[in-house]
């Protein structure tokens, strides 16, 4: 292979050319002389101590030593010619290019690309950088060797009408424990869940750095292949040649081939692991196919570690069949930032009565250590890969110790019993039968473990569309003859994914965390990618809202039950409908709105919102504003600023706040609504200054104008007096009872500190019982304590007195609104 080489930057410039040594045709050797140049120098002369020395320039001549064995084949420099900077100088047809190395020496020649001397400017090894062999890091070329092997590998694809498809393992095709558990359960036939773990494969690693980590010594791996795996296999190998890329070592991934791929008839030795990665958090199709990647697939079930090729990607659920688990390797890849899955079961308990951690294998992920903070600021990755490697330890460890699944096992017993108890006491309570025995289901045991995933079933159905697609304008651009005949499956990918919810206008709520760009996370990023409009503002405009089913009443809700053309769904919906590669009919994920959102009156986006006044919410312990809950006009381009999507959500939270009514209840709130405030305050104020004096406004400091106060010296008439001018006004039944029972008295009249001076008059509070410490003071305490008591009584039976007759006007009321219904 023919390469030009340059003079070099190191040369005196300017030079001249003053004798080519070799010809074109002519063998050359390494660090042999084939040029002579000249160059200008100065040189001082004369005698320093006699103040005679001075500068006298002269003229050099050196040779230029070749760097390389071969044959020149062309000069790109002339005899005589003057040369001011470096340029190309020679081309040598090379004896060996070395274009394919093994750990530094050349695997034609073998020689060292190592070596260093005089007439080198860079090292050999930069001939060669591609590393594109799946089991071996050592082992690169060059790039133009690795252009010539991906284009042998496309034209024989396209003449197999196959595509690449990369596979990743942990919880995409299969999930892996370690939990002892699962080898007891299966040689158990009578518990729950040996049918489930029937097919569970199983083997041992060696306790070695390279295998799998330490402190795991003799311990055993359990595998459940996803349902329907083999056959699945088996028909997409017919349309792709597949490759395994995992984050766990190499000796865990050629075990997991073993059971997946016994006959090596579909991966071969296609494995890469992260032992042969060029990251350690992240994976690259470039690793496999350096020059293009326009034939190659992935299937994964996270999406964020393949930051170079999400166009690539089709992302999978991820699979759980061992609950609680995770995926093992997750310590070597970053925290999991996927908001878009199904709503989760309720967490299962622990003995301790705290909630089991799902995915074990992330805890040390979510919050990382200061030393790991520390060694990734710093971007020392063999200090980071052994930081999680011990990570990895630990987590297996502690699964091995824990033993997570025999927890929950016991849990749902727990339940199983209780339930059976509770059955049991209905039984003895219940009438016999005709036999004289009462009827009652058999008792039978909850298992953990369940196998009824499909994801393959969508997912190669989706692969061979994707396939279909390809070759189908494949063919359209073979016929016509065109010079880049093939497509780029990434391209064909995201057409197909951006059929699904084309047309859709989508809002977000309660699925994106507070300061998060909606659209920079993975459920926006998944959503934009199968067509979706998002946006962040509910308007008339909007399709769907989408709500997480933890958060069912927040202010888009009651924006959007406004509005009837959208249609306010859970996450659900736009997670199967991604899955599927399908809009589903919403009507199964349909959000039943609360019959008080859709009357609330909170103002949609371009809508009139006239300021309200400050309410407070009784008994809530927070304020509200309705002004809070108006929105600001959206800007011209539909854009909005992360600002704006946090004050939504602290709205929704303030929203959250508020407390819940039953059906055909009335909220405090929209019973203020429609009082005339004015009106009320005028006779408030009336009432005011005709019936109260300094000392009786003293004694009402506390009250409310929702109908609570903290004190109870006002007097029993003067109360009802206020409470009719309220329900004059607001004219709810609901709120004349809450006043009533507001009103009610107990017999602690004043609240007082232990560091309040002493005050033996001013005090309502019964004195507490002494200690006995002192045996008089004791005594004299319970007097006190008794007299107070009997105080509080008497003041009771008056309060109780003063409220008799409009309790009585009420339940008349009350009898009279039933009778009519």
């Amino acid at each position: 292979m023919a390469k030009t080489f340059r003079l070099g930057a190191r040369l005196p410039y300017p030079i001249t050319i003053s004798e080519l040594l070799k010809s074109p045709g002519d063998d050359v050797e390494k660090q042999k002389a084939i040029l002579r140049y000249a160059f200008k120098y100065k040189r001082k002369v004369g005698d320093p101590t006699k103040d005679e020395e001075h500068e006298i320039e002269e003229t050099g001549m050196a040779d230029w030593d070749c760097p390389s064995e071969g044959k020149i084949t062309q000069w790109r420099v002339k005899l005589g010619e003057r040369i001011e900077k470096d340029r190309d100088l020679v081309v040598i047809e090379e004896t060996c290019s070395h274009e394919i190395q093994y750990a530094g020496l050349c695997a034609i020649c073998g020689k060292d690309m190592k070596e260093v001397n005089y007439v080198t400017d860079s090292l050999d090894t930069e001939r060669a950088t591609v590393a594109m062999v799946h089991d071996n890091l050592a082992l690169t070329v060059s790039t133009n060797q690795a252009a010539r092997a991906e284009m042998q590998l496309q034209r024989r694809l396209l003449k197999d009408r196959k595509l690449s498809l990369v596979v990743d393992l942990d919880q995409t095709i299969i999930h892996a424990c370690i939990d002892p558990t699962v080898g007891e359960w299966q040689r158990d036939p009578s518990n729950p869940n040996y049918e489930a773990v029937k097919e569970v494969r199983s083997f041992q690693l060696d306790d070695s750095p390279r295998d799998g980590p330490r402190g795991t010594t003799g311990c055993w791996y359990y595998i459940k292949m996803r349902p329907g795996l083999a056959e699945f296999l088996e028909r997409i190998h017919k349309m792709f040649e597949l490759h395994v890329y995992t984050m766990g070592t190499r000796a865990y991934a050629l075990n997991i081939a073993k059971i997946v791929d016994p006959t090596q008839k579909l991966f071969g030795n296609r494995i890469i692991s992260r032992d042969e990665n060029e990251s350690i958090i992240a994976k690259s199709l470039q690793r496999l196919f350096p020059v293009s990647t326009n034939m190659a697939v992935v299937i994964d079930d996270r999406a964020d570690v393949w930051p170079r090729n999400r166009s690539n990607l089709i992302k999978v659920t991820p699979y759980d069949f061992f609950t609680g688990i995770g995926d093992i390797n997750s310590s070597f890849l970053p925290k999991r930032d996927d908001t878009l899955t199904p709503p989760p079961p309720p967490e299962p308990k622990q003995l301790n009565g705290n909630a089991a951690k799902p995915n074990a294998g992330d805890a040390d992920t979510a919050n990382p250590k200061p030393e790991k903070a520390r060694v990734v600021a710093n971007g020392d990755e063999n200090a980071i890969l052994q930081l999680q490697a011990e990570e990895q330890e630990r987590a297996l460890e502690k699964q091995l110790k824990d033993r997570p699944l025999l927890h929950l096992q016991e849990e749902l017993d727990r339940e199983d019993e209780e339930a059976e108890k509770k059955l049991a006491e209905n039984d003895d309570n219940a009438e016999p039968n005709s036999v004289g025995e009462s009827e009652s289901p058999s008792h039978q045991r909850h298992k953990l473990l369940r196998d009824d995933d499909r994801e393959l079933i969508h997912l190669e159905q989706h692969l061979t569309d994707l396939h279909h697609a390809f070759y189908e304008e494949y063919d359209e651009r073979a016929a016509d003859r065109r010079p880049n005949a093939i497509p780029d499956v990434g391209l064909t990918l995201n057409e197909l994914k951006s059929r699904v919810l084309k047309g859709t206008r989508i809002v977000l709520s309660g699925l994106v965390p507070l300061n998060i760009d909606v659209r920079k996370v993975e459920v926006g990023m998944q959503a934009e990618a199968f067509g979706a409009d998002i946006r962040t503002r509910v308007n008339r405009d909007i399709t769907h809202l989408v709500i997480s089913s933890s958060r069912p009443r927040t202010q888009k809700v009651r924006q959007a039950a406004r509005i009837p053309s959208i249609k306010i769904v859970n996450q659900s919906w736009l997670f199967d409908s991604i899955v599927q590669w399908e809009k589903l009919d919403e009507t199964p994920y349909l959000i039943e709105v609360h019959p008080a959102d859709r009357t609330a009156g909170t103002p949609v986006e371009g809508e009139g919102s006239p300021t309200r006044p400050r309410i407070t919410i009784v008994n809530s312990g927070r304020q509200l504003y309705d002004d809070d809950l108006n929105e600001e006009a959206e800007d011209g381009d539909g854009e909005h600023s992360g600002e704006d999507d946090d004050e939504d959500d602290e709205d929704d939270e303030r929203y959250n706040a508020m407390p819940d009514f039953e059906d055909g209840e009335r909220s405090p709130v929209e019973d203020l609504e429609g009082m005339e405030w004015g009106d009320l305050d005028k006779e408030l104020e009336e009432f005011i200054g005709s019936d109260m004096d300094d000392s009786d406004f003293e004694s009402t400091q506390g009250t409310d104008l929702g109908g609570g106060t903290d004190t109870e010296s006002e007097a029993p008439d003067r109360k009802r007096k206020r409470n009719e001018v309220e329900d004059e006004a607001t004219g709810s039944v609901l709120s004349k009872k809450q006043r009533i029972a507001k009103a009610r008295t107990t017999g602690l009249r004043n609240v007082r500190n232990a560091t309040d001076e002493e005050d033996p008059e001013g005090s309502g509070l019964p004195t507490p019982i002494n200690t006995n410490d002192e045996e008089d003071g004791g005594r004299e305490a319970a007097k006190v304590a008794a007299v107070d008591g009997a105080d509080d009584e008497d003041e009771e039976d008056e309060d109780d007195d003063g409220f008799a007759d409009l309790e009585a006007e009420l339940e008349a009321e009350l009898q009279a609104e039933g009778e009519k219904g």
